[in-house]
């Protein structure tokens, strides 16, 4: 009987271990859903790109008084992502409003406590979410549009917006918000280098993860706004075929 106990015993504590080391979930919440929305842009690239794990897709945008996006804006981001996604649906959510914080210039940082307070659409089983916000300020670090900051999420700086198409022959502001909406995209969708391999060499290394093409949506001057007037020429850019490529590698269409 001892022996018989001391067995049962043994075996018991291997079945234990055995639980603890495999770092896998219980039978109570195996199910579930988890996704983390705060890692670097590019890394998510993938469920984005295919519908392996998301059939859907759906777009939070929120603005600062005064920066409320262009339908026409959103809807070219739409057919951009349609274009390129493997989704059943690509939704985009009616924008909503949020208080002005009245800051003159915006840290990476201080745009991802803005969405933890502000954000409320999150994936979900079978829906991929994604995150933009447009802030009342400039981006403190340099003379930009638009970033990507986490991997579902971008802010755009609506001063900077106005200063570039405002004045004659400028770009429409539905213009430059197409191609900075689509640009910022292109990030949390891993170009350049940025979470998709590259089937060619193509990255600007000197701009950092951008396209060396300066006719492809992905070049960097299109995210600056001391640049984009001068590199603008009437027609929205699209994505060059290596950029494609890339895409197409992982999933994408």
């Amino acid at each position: 009987m001892k022996i018989r106990y001391i067995l049962s015993l043994l075996i018991t504590i291997l079945l234990i271990l055995t639980s603890c080391d495999s770092g896998s979930v219980t039978d109570t919440d195996e199910n579930e859903f988890s996704f983390d929305h705060e890692i670097n842009p590019g890394q998510s690239a993938t469920e984005f790109l295919t519908d392996d794990d998301f059939e859907r897709l759906v777009i939070q945008v929120q603005y600062m008084q005064g920066y409320e996006p262009t339908q026409e804006g959103l809807q070219n981001l739409e057919s951009f992502l349609s274009d390129r996604l493997n989704k059943s649906t690509v939704t985009i959510m009616e924008p909503e409003e949020i208080p002005a914080s009245g800051e003159s210039s915006y840290t990476a940082n201080d745009i991802r406590d803005l969405e933890r307070e502000h954000r409320t659409q999150f994936s979900s089983e079978n829906e991929i979410a994604a995150y933009f916000i447009i802030v009342d300020g400039e981006y403190s670090e340099s003379d930009v549009l638009g970033i990507a900051h986490f991997n579902t999420s971008m802010a755009l700086f609506g001063p900077k917006f106005n200063e570039v198409s405002s004045g004659i022959g400028s770009p429409s502001k539905e213009d430059v918000e197409t191609i900075v909406l689509r640009h910022e995209f292109g990030h949390i969708l891993g170009l350049v280098n940025n979470g998709v391999d590259m089937q060619t060499n193509h990255q600007d290394t000197d701009n950092g993860r951008h396209c060396d093409n300066d006719q492809c949506l992905m070049f960097y001057a299109f995210r600056n706004a001391d640049l984009f007037a001068n590199i603008f020429g009437g027609n929205i850019p699209e994505l060059d075929e290596n950029c494609v490529a890339d895409l197409q590698a992982v999933g994408g269409k």
